[in-house]
């Protein structure tokens, strides 16, 4: 029953299913953003309805690289980018250039994979605004499949010094680490920030997603003590971040994990943790009994 009950939590609070993550079908009366709204239908892999929403958008918002990029993304899924291609030469015309639309050329170059376009698309973007922050990250993309890494580093640093809390750059820069043939290097540079730098929660929060994976594979395979230690490190990270929230399932999980291995008292500790912080916490409640 606890290898149900861990594999059971472990797969909704850390990979919650389509189907708990859709939105009620009435969201309409939630009064929600056109951009929310965008986000839902794209989401649900209502390409076509997406992009109409997000056309107004456009409209709405002053810095658009990211609502190009989903756009996009969009348009890729429905295999259309002759339309995508249509509609930013339209809207170049109608609204002049900007970063935004020079960053959305350079992403439609990407993903027909014309990287020396692209390049120079996303060198055109970051000339008008080099705080453009996906263009970085994309030209690094298209260095590391060159296996330009040191240059692709600088890209992708660059792209997290413009925009330190999306969490996208840091996994990419992360993956990089890994083709390199440098693994540790990312947590390396995470041990060395300084605590108050701004870079450090999304350092932290990129760790742990490495090493949940690492743990839950463990688990898997019945290696029961690295998936302790693997969540272990991971409410380390979550404290040394101040990610109070983050600590819940992670304490969770260990008193899960030790009770699977016969470390009652342990496990209880670990549940009584869990109340500390959240005291509603319906499943650490009904753990929580007397020891024998």
């Amino acid at each position: 029953m606890v290898v149900i009950s861990f594999l059971l939590f472990f797969g909704i609070f850390f990979n919650p299913s389509p189907l708990l993550a859709q939105t009620h079908p009435g969201y309409e009366k939630f009064n929600l953003s056109t951009k929310d709204e965008a986000q839902i239908l794209f989401a649900r892999g209502h390409y076509k309805e997406s992009i109409e929403k997000f056309k107004a958008v456009l409209e709405l918002e002053s810095e658009t690289s990211s609502v190009f990029r989903t756009m996009l993304k969009g348009w890729k899924a429905m295999d259309n980018l002759n339309d995508a291609e249509q509609f930013l030469q339209n809207y170049q015309s109608e609204k002049g250039d900007s970063s935004a639309l020079w960053y959305a050329f350079g992403y439609l170059n990407y993903l027909k994979a014309n990287y020396e376009k692209a390049e120079k698309n996303f060198n055109r973007a970051l000339k008008m605004n080099a705080e453009n922050g996906l263009a970085w990250n994309n030209w690094g993309a298209i260095l590391s499949q060159r296996k330009q890494y040191t240059l692709a580093v600088a890209k992708v640093k660059k792209a997290i010094q413009a925009d330190p809390k999306e969490p996208m750059f840091f996994w990419n820069l992360h993956k990089i680490y890994q083709e390199m043939g440098e693994p540790d290097r990312f947590a390396n540079e995470y041990k060395n920030l300084p605590q108050q730098n701004s870079k450090k929660w999304s350092y932290g929060k990129t760790l742990v997603r490495v090493i949940r994976q690492r743990a839950f594979a463990a688990y898997s395979k019945g290696q029961l003590d690295n998936a302790i230690r693997g969540f272990e490190d991971i409410l380390k990270i979550y404290q040394e971040i101040g990610d109070i929230k983050g600590q819940v399932p992670a304490l969770f999980s260990l008193g899960l994990l030790n009770e699977e291995k016969g470390n009652a008292e342990k496990a209880q500790k670990y549940f009584v943790q869990v109340l500390a912080i959240n005291p509603n916490h319906i499943q650490a409640r009904d753990k929580i009994k007397p020891l024998d």
